[in-house]
């Protein structure tokens, strides 16, 4: 497949996916504001906050429409720049990959919300009231950062428009010249020819893995175990397990608030793993590729899918696990299918029903 048809292939899934993805927060959004239970308390503001930055960064996927790709050791995520401002571009470009910082603190924080709940933590009162303007404040500074060190660590240089520009072409099409990129690159070439670490990539990467703990740490004062998002969500999501383990044998609470918890926590749980799948595991494996000196060309184009499909898949499981919002669904469709079976008496022809009364 030639450069140019795997460009628009990947730009025409980004204008699916997003049109898909607004639809569905928006529609979410809805569920969580007219059919949420009380006992979700400030939660449900909590996930209108996701899907509110789902859209945005659906927003910013259509129009940056990124591709992510792999050169040797290099990993790219490249906006073609076309008429528009080459520095415009460039913020946007960072601005996109900021996102996921935001993304991981969301989910780390909700994991948090979810564990002081369920075990009586006073330390839930972080997620109440004005709190929660503080809490947005410390997602977006999250991101902030991460697109921070995007833009100036691992933005354009002449050395990796060197590095890519012949594979650039012949697997994309394209110039370093019509580009705008935020790319990791492992390794240098001194002045020997000898291949060195790159210590401005290797330092960048390490914020970007430990930014997000360290900052909810700051705002939560919360113990950790790990110093990356992915281990210190899985660390409060076991801990939260085991509190939904002991609260069904507490007879002081009640079954629908047990079963609410329950619901909340099994969909929690589901929505962190579409971005894990989705987000993480692939650049993952980019990185470890790029680490190897392994090019992969092409194939790294359906990391630019699967996370283009992220923000259009991670409403449903909010959507579809919360029995609130399932009855919702399932009882507009039953309305749906009931409605056109449905006639007036006087519609139907006197023939039949003379034959029903002589029955």
């Amino acid at each position: 497949m030639n450069g140019f048809e795997w460009r628009k292939i990947q730009h025409d899934f980004h204008i699916v996916s997003t049109t898909a993805a607004i639809a569905l927060n928006i529609f979410l959004i809805i569920l969580i504001s007219t059919r949420s239970p009380k006992t979700m308390r400030s939660y449900k503001y909590l996930l209108m906050g996701v899907s509110i930055f789902e859209m945005f960064f659906s927003s910013v996927d259509i129009i940056v429409s990124p591709i992510v790709h792999s050169f040797h050791t290099v990993v790219i995520v490249l906006t073609v720049v076309g008429d528009r401002p080459k520095p415009l571009m460039r913020v946007l470009t960072s601005t996109y990959c900021g996102s996921f910082g935001c993304f991981l603190a969301m989910f780390a924080m909700l994991f948090v919300y979810r564990y002081y709940v369920v075990s009586g933590n006073p330390k839930v009162k972080y997620f109440e009231s004005w709190y929660l303007a503080p809490l947005a404040l410390t997602v977006l500074l999250c991101g902030f950062i991460w697109a921070a060190i995007g833009y100036f660590l691992f933005g354009p240089s002449e050395e990796i428009d060197a590095f890519i520009r012949l594979d650039l072409y012949k697997e994309l099409g394209l110039h370093p010249e019509n580009i705008t990129y935020v790319a990791p690159h492992f390794y240098l070439i001194n002045e020997a020819g000898e291949k060195v670490w790159n210590w401005n990539c290797i330092n960048g990467m390490s914020g970007v893995c430990t930014i997000v703990v360290g900052v909810v740490y700051l705002f939560f004062n919360v113990e950790l175990l790990s110093n990356t998002t992915v281990f210190f969500i899985f660390q409060y999501g076991i801990r939260t397990y085991r509190f939904l383990q002991q609260i069904t044998k507490n007879p002081n609470m009640s079954e629908k608030a047990r079963t609410m918890q329950k619901q909340l926590f099994y969909a929690l749980v589901i929505q962190a793993s579409v971005p894990l799948l989705l987000l993480q595991l692939p650049l993952m494996t980019l990185f470890v590729f790029a680490l190897l000196n392994i090019h992969l060309g092409q194939i790294a184009g359906i990391d630019t899918i699967a996370i283009s499909l992220f923000p259009a898949l991670d409403p449903l499981p909010t959507i579809f696990v919360i029995k609130a919002y399932r009855l919702t669904i399932l009882g507009c469709l039953t309305k749906c299918r009931v409605a056109p079976l449905s006639r007036p008496t006087s519609q139907v022809p006197n023939a039949i029903l003379v034959s029903v009364a002589n029955m």
